[in-house]
């Protein structure tokens, strides 16, 4: 996966730019910036097991809204999750399943969260510790109250169904572009955009992907192959003036 340039200080909603190029009405729009966020703590430079996704999942349902207050400080409060339930949905049995759940919390705790904050670069643990109680088929976990603010944003924004969906895909720009291509109006099941909206919704800057080649390579091509399988799989056209690139159509399979 590329990297991508942040840039937290643009307020601009994913699907808010205009174009004269395409209709961007639409509804209940989540900023690319809390996807960028959701990049950084989930998917940058990791990809999380079955496993991991189930107990981030359940985390995220649990995560409390204010952090409470021990000894003057303020924390982030135990989360418990049963461990019986993520064993059953998944069909495994026996002593495996739990050696596999150990083996999920410990690449959460080693996995290093980087996030670009106004005042600078915060890298934090995604998960502080995690405590099997004998006999119980629960999990203690703790988290740095400095991710709190973010993964209330996360419970806030996303349900589960659509957490779990986002967090399959490897690509920043795969995940903003299945949440354009659900909410975007289509005509005889295409939707076409030009290539200068596409880059203003995707946040990418002037000199990053300049040549077309590696835009269609590292964005569109990464994304087709990413969302292959999804309700919005789909191959592309491209539209020219004369020889340059300007826009892309979408067709739908599955419309």
């Amino acid at each position: 996966m590329t990297e991508f340039s942040s840039k937290f200080g643009q307020q601009q909603q994913l699907f808010g730019a205009e174009s004269t190029a395409i209709n961007t009405s639409v509804s209940n729009p989540i900023s690319s910036e809390t996807i960028e966020h959701l990049n950084e703590i989930i998917m940058a430079q990791y990809e999380m097991s079955l496993y991991e996704r189930r107990i981030f999942i359940k985390v995220i349902e649990q995560i409390p809204t204010d952090l409470i207050e021990i000894n003057g400080v303020k924390v982030l409060d135990e989360i418990i999750i049963d461990a019986r339930e993520i064993i059953t949905s998944n069909g495994l049995k026996g002593e495996s399943a739990y050696m596999e759940l150990q083996k999920a919390t410990s690449n959460l705790i080693k996995h290093v969260c980087k996030i670009s904050e106004k005042d600078g670069l915060l890298q934090v643990a995604l998960l502080s510790s995690a405590k099997y109680l004998k006999g119980k088929g629960l999990i203690k976990l703790k988290f740095d109250s400095n991710l709190h603010p973010y993964l209330v944003k996360l419970k806030n924004q996303f349900n589960t169904f659509h957490l779990e969906k986002l967090i399959h895909f490897k690509s920043f720009y795969s995940q903003c572009l299945y949440e354009l291509f659900k909410k975007v109006p289509k005509v005889n099941g295409t939707y076409t955009a030009s290539i200068d909206f596409l880059r203003s919704i995707l946040r990418i800057g002037e000199t990053e992907y300049a040549r077309y080649y590696d835009f269609k390579r590292y964005v569109i091509q990464q994304a087709q192959k990413e969302l292959l399988g999804h309700e919005v799989a789909f191959h592309f056209k491209e539209k020219k003036q004369g020889k340059k690139v300007i826009a892309i159509q979408f067709i739908f399979s599955s419309l």
